[in-house]
């Protein structure tokens, strides 16, 4: 007999009716027990009821306690990828850094095919120019790895008929991120080094023009990746990074640039440490304005040594239709007058860039804004790859020149990009290029 029916059991028997009782006519034995059975059967069916009421109330409470053990899981998962996407999407472009918003495996990707008419020249060509896959997983809320891996010219056959130049198969990023605090996350593995705007945020839904501005491609070797470490963060209204790094490979750098010094995490040499940092002020929604800087000694593979600094500012402004942005670049190396009576180059001791770049949207005149839009954009760039040379270095051939490039820029969608431009250069051919992109 369970508990409860044995502290119940006086109160039945309290409840029997005694012997001249009219609840118990004839007041026999037989009656009484009766009764008596009567009020236990009564008393097992209130036990029953009550139990079951009581493992209702205990489910539900069970139920209450789970849902809020998963609400309260949600809503920190919820916090944290606010944090990752908050610190992860001033360091990459917008489908680069979707790991951070989703759970498990993350795949992305973009592409541009690039059609180039050259004035009076037989070097018209249409170019798979790139194919990319983003592959990304979060591990945990701390843990995440990214990358990036880059098809460039279709193939990696010398197969063109304008150029004898092969294709290539690369990783422009691949590195694990932990999430330190709420404002700083460490990255290390093979990372874009953070300077100027196109070698962390190249996808072509990011930018105006068909071709990237020759100051971030020369000056500023894009797309740029090295080996190593670092972190990244906010602090109040500024957004930084901050990178050790492989540095360059000085004995390929010629008078068009540093661009050949790239190592691009093959077998790297870390004989020579670089630091890479950035900073920018990011607390009013459109704007960025910034500095990024990088320096180290790129001479691990020559006599000389080739100590080598790049600096840049830059600044940005996107709002409603209007589309602005600048950059200006320049570089120093030492040691170039040895290097080039050594190898006879005629690499310079300074290097020196700008461009500025202004968009309108023309949609934005006649309709609602919308995903849709139409820039009307035009980008003046001033370059110069032979600035300052060492004593005795001959003037080689190097870049130097303006570039005016005038176009559409054409989104039906976010991420989808058609563009058709044409650039006029001084003292050179000009190009007339059209570009289909696309972003996911």
């Amino acid at each position: 007999m369970s508990l409860l029916l044995i502290l119940t059991l006086p109160v039945a028997l309290a409840s029997m009716p005694q012997e001249g009782s009219t609840a118990s006519p004839g007041g026999d034995v037989d009656d009484r027990l009766d009764f008596l059975e009567q009020r236990i059967r009564g008393l097992e069916e209130d036990r029953s009821r009550l139990e079951t009421e009581l493992e209702a109330a205990m489910d539900a409470l069970a139920v209450g306690e789970v849902v809020g053990s998963v609400a309260t899981e949600v809503a920190g998962d919820d916090r944290t990828r606010a944090i990752w996407e908050r610190l992860a999407q001033r360091t990459l472009a917008p489908r680069a850094a979707a790991v951070y918003s989703r759970d498990g495996i993350s795949i992305g990707g973009y592409g541009e095919f690039l059609g180039e008419v050259i004035d009076e020249s037989d070097r018209d060509s249409f170019d798979a120019l790139r194919w990319v896959m983003y592959l990304g997983s979060r591990f945990s809320d701390r843990w995440i790895f990214n990358s990036e891996i880059e098809i460039e010219h279709g193939s990696t056959d010398a197969s063109s008929a304008t150029t004898d130049s092969r294709g290539s198969v690369s990783i422009e990023f691949a590195y694990l991120d932990h999430l330190l605090t709420d404002d700083v996350a460490l990255r290390g593995g093979v990372l874009l080094v953070p300077l100027g705007f196109i070698n962390e945020r190249h996808e072509p839904t990011t930018f105006l023009p068909s071709a990237r501005p020759e100051t971030e491609t020369r000056i500023i070797p894009s797309t740029w990746r090295a080996t190593g470490v670092g972190g990244y963060g906010q602090v109040g209204p500024f957004a930084w990074t901050a990178y050790a790094l492989n540095g360059l490979n000085g004995e390929e750098f010629d008078e068009n640039g540093l661009r050949g010094g790239r190592q691009k995490g093959n077998r790297a040499s870390i004989e020579s440490i670089a630091l890479a940092a950035r900073l920018d002020y990011v607390d009013v929604p459109g704007l960025v304005l910034g500095l990024s800087a990088y320096t180290g000694d790129a001479g691990v593979n020559t006599p000389e040594s080739l100590n080598t600094t790049i600096v840049d500012l830059h600044g940005e402004w996107n709002e409603g239709p209007w589309f602005l942005r600048g950059l200006f670049a320049m570089s120093d190396v030492t040691g170039t007058g040895a290097f080039n009576a050594r190898t006879g180059e005629s690499l310079a001791e300074e290097m020196q860039g700008w461009y500025v770049e202004a968009g309108f949207d023309l949609l934005s005149l006649g309709t609602a804004p919308g995903e849709e839009t139409l820039d009307l954009f035009v980008r003046y760039e001033d370059i110069d790859t032979q600035k300052t040379l060492a004593p005795g270095t001959a003037p080689g051939g190097g870049i130097v020149t303006s570039l005016t490039t005038v176009g559409l820029n054409y989104r039906p969608l976010n991420q989808v990009v058609l563009k058709a431009d044409y650039t006029f250069i001084d003292e050179s051919n000009d190009v007339a290029r059209f570009l289909i992109g696309y972003a996911f």
